[in-house]
């Protein structure tokens, strides 16, 4: 069974609205042992809206569309839909009264407008929106269910958890998968695949996903027998066990989080390439506060000899980068301490090329200091810069 999301909505295409429906149904979906196979996002526009179900409909068993069922004159999905299917549409009198009363408890007389939301194609299953005035409509024609749903996430997503899911659940029989994940750093995507490929079993369900140095190895534990899912986990451990960050889909710095309540050590950091973002990506997990003590971030030379509380007389990176460690541990009085330099670009001002960058940790009694060089654009550098420093961390409390 086949299932296809057609997505209304000219904003998601110009980029003023993130389509989060997508990822959020996918998941639902995905937990409930379905998938979704194609999703298509079109404009606010009858021919689009035409051509983009006609796609679909070649293609699904069960259509859902989302978006357009406003009160608006840019909202037509509903119109365009029930025109090409033929079907008649019909005002609903009593959800035009159930409308009128809600904007009544406002103190608000309802806008003529509205009444279009209570057009019900000829046929259709009204269901109930708990959190807007669009009913969702549910649709058998044509040996397809098409669920037609309202596009504002808050509204959406319960119409999918309380209809779509319970309906998919009662006529169709589901492919529950199991999946696992393996997160790895230091590792190059199509490297790691090349390897993984001389030991995978057969028929293993198995994808990559990368992201800022990090690579999610995702695979379906119900795709192998206990045997080989045995195996599989061995040769991983065997080729790639210094560069394991985790045998589930957590956040780096979740991992790092829990490295430090784990030991009950005390954490510092000193910035300048990533301006904050190592601290924001710590202070995302809860109850870190025990752990995290401070972040400075150190952008200019001022800022850094203040911290350091005297003039800057290097240029040497390295060596900057181990001062500004040891001066965290001093003022904070912490158990460890990071500092990380680097040019992020679009153009450099120092004698470093753009994307290198220093790692400076220590803990008094161990000290260490890494220098790397990351490749993308200036976004791209940062956000693998403080990736590369949460490792780093990382490796570097696991050898203590």
């Amino acid at each position: 069974m086949k299932i296809g999301l057609l997505t209304v909505g000219t904003e998601i295409l110009l980029g003023d609205t993130l389509n989060t429906n997508l990822a959020k149904l996918g998941n639902i979906l995905n937990n409930s042992g379905y998938t979704l196979n194609t999703e298509l996002t079109v404009s606010d526009n009858e021919i689009e809206i035409t051509e983009g179900y006609e796609y679909l409909a070649t293609k699904s068993d069960l259509i859902i569309v989302c978006g357009g069922l406003g009160p608006t004159q840019d909202d037509i999905t509903k119109e365009t839909i029930s025109n090409k299917l033929n079907l008649e549409l019909i005002l609903d009198k009593d959800h035009v009264t159930w409308m009128e009363d809600r904007w009544k408890t406002r103190g608000l007389k309802m806008p003529k407008t509205n009444i279009k939301q209570a057009l019900v194609p000829k046929g259709a299953k009204k269901l109930t929106n708990s959190k807007g005035t669009a009913p969702g409509l549910h649709l058998e024609i044509n040996n397809k269910s098409i669920f037609i749903l309202p596009g504002p996430p808050n509204e959406f997503i319960p119409l999918v958890k309380d209809e779509l899911v319970p309906f998919l659940l009662n006529s169709y029989k589901g492919n529950a998968k199991n999946y696992e994940f393996i997160l790895f750093y230091n590792q190059a995507e199509s490297f790691l695949a090349n390897e993984i490929d001389k030991f995978k079993p057969k028929d293993i369900d198995i994808a990559y996903l990368a992201s800022k140095g990090i690579i999610k190895l995702r695979y379906d534990k119900n795709s192998l027998s206990k045997d080989d899912h045995k195996k599989f986990i061995n040769n991983i451990e065997e080729n790639f066990n210094e560069d394991i960050l985790a045998y589930e889909n957590i956040e780096i710095s979740t991992i790092l989080s829990n490295l430090l309540k784990l030991n009950k050590l005390t954490l510092t950091i000193v910035e300048s390439i990533t301006g904050g973002l190592i601290s924001s990506k710590i202070t995302q997990n809860p109850g870190v506060s025990k752990n995290f003590i401070s972040g400075d971030i150190v952008y200019t030379s001022e800022s850094k000899s203040k911290l350091l509380n005297i003039d800057l007389n290097t240029e040497d990176w390295e060596e900057l980068s181990i001062e500004l460690c040891f001066a965290s541990l001093n003022k904070y009085k912490s158990n460890i301490s990071i500092a990380i330099l680097g040019e992020a670009g679009p153009i450099t001002n120092t004698k470093y090329p753009i994307g290198k960058i220093f790692i400076a940790i220590s803990n008094n009694d161990k000290t260490q200091v890494t220098e790397h060089k990351l490749n993308g654009n200036r976004n791209e550098i940062i956000e693998r810069a403080a990736n590369k420093a949460i490792w780093e961390l990382i490796k570097f409390i696991k050898s203590l």
